[in-house]
């Protein structure tokens, strides 16, 4: 056969893309029925794009499906696995290529399709459908070039972003534009695929800026994504997948390239200039010395103490054994799970909080503040990491969070769209094992270096240094309020979230907040307070502009007792926010909201109608509300809202309050 008849055929322009819409499989060929179907697949696809909230979701995504074809091809025949990640900041770009599976014809024209998915099997990373669909209508640009079997096909969408969030109907849903297929990782490869993503141009697209992290080398980005995304694999009790990843980064005019063998998450005990070891060779080690526990301690190799940090693995099996330092913590229905999902937990703990930040700053060299890595709880599965960290619930001993990083993984634990929760029986269940995995750290305790952080000066220092810090805050950051002799005891403007909650019960102690009376206040359930309120007097509970202007709608006033309802406190609105998209709490589930400010995040979701303006105190149900919050495009409240810093400020002077109101909140 002719070198010519080997080529692979190429279909110029998009072998029949060109005008294809992607979204046809999923809608009816009538044109009532089409436009039925197409809203409430705009609405799944809507509803797709608010569960991705988080700077790497767009990288984690584009590697977990390359990931993917590469094992999918590694299936039918051996090759070079490979991925080539391009971070090009400058032109606001990412592209991800891999020589896996690729994608035929039919694969092609239906996989940006909500809930179409061509992955099978536990061991695929992910099989929801709703992955590329994001990719395609989360962003603005999208180029996606694929080669299978001789085959190749290439096209382009534009505007998803800009269609998927248009309310008014002006938009056309956007079609492929055929493209002829390009890509030069490919040239000697027989199949592979090419993802390119123009990020930040519209509005909602995260991440906006790739450099807001501050990684501008193929080194900072490789390790950024071994901690962030599948590249770093999570393979606690099977054999990990090894490829090459090539990565590049365009910085400044410049392109700098690097490959790195990636497999592996980057677990903190491998974190350069540390001294650690497993707790089982710390055990095998003290059990071949002789004698009560000071002598073997005594006796003990120096490689085993003085330690920066210690750390372990338990698989599926290890947990669930007889005399397993889990066993009194596990009963039969979390035996069960660890069983179901072959669980498998990691733990590393560090002599010091610290080293986090040290290898942040130092080591990664990100700009200062980026938490990459950190003490906290990370859920996995699928072998790739899911969600944030979350906070281990230790109830003793509770500064050892910090210095605590647990994976839990899970075989097909199946979380929700957008990487998020898992089922709560799941968070539960890693909860319980990353407790224990603590306290058995906290064994080893004396293995460990002292914390030098909190060595260089004596507890009473340090408690004087802390009372000087908090008398130089109030002197800058003082507060204060008195009217009718009644004048507040806390001296100096919220820090933190408890004190917004004391300043808040301050003023209803005081009565500048009336009718409000609380059933509890809790830390550790989902929401914070549940209250009531009970208005029985026009005069003292009515809303009247001069006279009483944090009073409510007046047919509220009297005689009116409310069923209970939920309060969340917060320093600053824009983190309930924060965890509205992490759905760690529901808008529809709060009636109340107390925070001391409202940044401007708030403004991507709700708009806060200022109720200290004119005569909009009519329309208040809680006495001392300041503000109503509406779903954006929303013409019905969701809840009512009290900034204690406009409260405060309006009480020492309203017109100058409500002229900042008007400039503040506007539409």
């Amino acid at each position: 056969m002719t070198d010519e008849a080997n080529k692979p055929k190429v279909e110029t322009k998009g072998h029949g893309l060109d005008g294809y819409d992607p979204l046809s499989i999923a809608l009816s060929d009538t044109e009532e029925k089409a436009r039925l179907l197409e809203e409430q697949t705009k609405r799944f696809i809507q509803s797709i794009l608010k569960s991705y909230t988080g700077f790497y979701d767009i990288f984690s995504e584009l590697t977990q499906n390359a990931i993917d074809a590469l094992e999918r091809r590694l299936e039918h025949e051996e090759f070079d696995p490979k991925i080539w990640v391009t971070i090009d900041i400058d032109n606001s770009l990412v592209r991800v290529v891999d020589n896996g599976i690729g994608m035929d014809s039919d694969e092609f024209r239906s996989f940006l399709a909500p809930a179409v998915s061509f992955k099978t099997g536990w061991h695929s990373r992910g099989h929801k459908g709703v992955g590329a669909t994001f990719l395609a209508y989360g962003f603005s640009y999208i180029g996606v070039h694929t080669r299978r079997s001789g085959n190749e096909l290439a096209a382009v969408l534009r505007q998803g972003r800009q269609w998927a969030e248009d309310a008014s109907g002006t938009i056309q849903r956007p079609r492929f534009e055929g493209k002829k297929f390009s890509v030069p990782e490919l040239e000697t490869e027989p199949s592979g695929t090419a993802f390119e993503i123009i990020v930040g141009k519209s509005v909602g697209e995260r991440p906006k800026d790739l450099s807001w992290i501050g990684a501008t080398t193929p080194e900072q980005w490789f390790d950024v994504l071994r901690i962030k995304t599948p590249i770093g694999g999570i393979y606690l009790d099977e054999k990990k997948f090894e490829f090459s990843a090539i990565v590049s980064v365009v910085y400044n005019g410049k392109k700098d390239k690097k490959i790195f063998s990636a497999s592996e998450y980057y677990y903190p005990h491998e974190m350069p200039d540390q001294k650690v070891a497993s707790i089982n060779e710390i055990s095998a080690a003290l059990n071949k010395i002789d004698g009560d526990s000071t002598t073997k301690f005594s006796k003990l190799p120096g490689e085993y103490k003085r330690l920066d940090a210690i750390y372990e693995v338990w698989t599926d099996e290890q947990l669930v054994s007889e005399n397993s330092p889990f066993e009194s913590a596990l009963n039969e229905e979390l035996l069960t799970l660890i069983r179901k999902h072959r669980a498998a937990l990691y733990v590393c703990f560090l002599r010091s909080a610290k080293i986090w930040a040290s290898f942040n700053n130092e080591t990664l060299k990100l700009r200062k503040g980026i938490k990459v890595i950190q003490g906290g709880l990370q859920l996995a599965t699928d072998s790739m990491v899911q969600g944030d960290l979350s906070v281990i619930p230790l109830t003793s001993a509770i500064g050892y969070q910090a210095n605590s990083h647990v994976i839990v993984h899970f075989h097909d634990g199946n979380p929700d769209m957008g990487r998020k929760t898992f089922q709560p029986e799941l968070k539960d269940l890693a909860d319980t094992l990353a407790v224990r995995a603590v306290n058995i750290c906290k064994r080893y305790l004396t293995h460990l270096k002292p914390d030098t952080g909190n060595v260089s000066s004596s507890p009473k220092k340090a408690l004087y240094d802390w009372k000087k810090a908090q008398e130089q805050y109030r002197d800058q950051n003082p507060l204060s309020l008195v009217q009718d002799e009644k004048s507040l005891s806390i001296v100096s403007v919220p820090q933190q979230e408890q004190d917004v909650v004391a300043l808040f019960h301050e003023l209803v102690g005081l009565g500048y907040i009336r009718g409000l009376s609380f059933y509890a206040t809790s830390s550790h359930e989902t929401y914070d307070s549940l209250f009531f309120y009970d208005y029985d007097d026009r005069e003292r509970f009515g809303f009247r502009r001069m006279e009483n202007p944090l009073g409510v709608f007046e047919e509220f006033a009297v005689n009116n007792t409310s069923e209970p309802k939920i309060l969340e406190y917060k320093y600053d609105f824009d983190s309930l926010v924060d965890d509205f998209e992490k759905e760690v709490k529901f808008d529809d589930g709060i009636d109340f909201v107390v925070c001391w400010d409202a940044g401007p995040k708030y403004r991507e979701k709700y708009y806060l109608n200022s109720l200290l303006v004119g005569d909009e105190g009519t329309a208040r149900e809680i006495y001392g509300a300041t503000h109503q919050a509406f779903r954006d495009g929303s013409s019905t409240s969701v809840f009512e809202v009290l900034v204690l810093k406009d409260l405060i400020s309006f009480l020492h002077d309203r017109d100058a309050e409500e002229a900042r109101q008007k400039v503040r909140y506007k539409d």
